[in-house]
């Protein structure tokens, strides 16, 4: 097994599109956490679960800024596409779990388009990964 194509590491759109991923990744860490009324007008802090379900989600939205993070810095198409793969299925389980609460809306419309660029970028790296072997 050679490493030529994972020596060469993860596509550079596919770098740019993770520096996209990493910093609005910290703007909405830092609106779930400290500001939700910044995308979500009507929230209310009023009570212990809307503040801890705001934070849980803040934190969840850190961790996954953490994996990208640390697969671009290491230039690691693998785990650049773990972390992809499993942030595709969040993604689109907030789609699910919008179009139930909500019907059809930009965040649910914009939750997909997400979804698809990053389904997009797991292709670029699958190619990387799978031309290795």
């Amino acid at each position: 097994m050679t490493n030529e194509n994972l020596a060469v590491g993860i596509p550079t759109p596919v770098k740019i599109f993770t520096w996209i991923l990493i910093c609005a990744g910290c703007f909405f860490f830092y609106v779930y956490t400290f500001n939700p009324v910044i995308s979500f007008p009507n929230a209310s802090l009023d009570t212990y679960s809307a503040k801890m379900g705001f934070a849980s989600t803040g934190v969840r939205i850190l961790g996954s800024v953490l994996a990208l993070f640390i697969s671009v810095l290491a230039n690691n198409p693998r785990w650049l596409f773990i972390t992809l793969i499993s942030r595709i299925f969040i993604e689109l389980g907030d789609v699910v779990a919008g179009l139930i609460l909500d019907g059809l809306t930009a965040n649910t419309f914009s939750l997909t388009v997400l979804a698809g660029l990053e389904i997009w970028a797991v292709l670029r790296l699958w190619k990387v990964i799978k031309t290795d072997q």
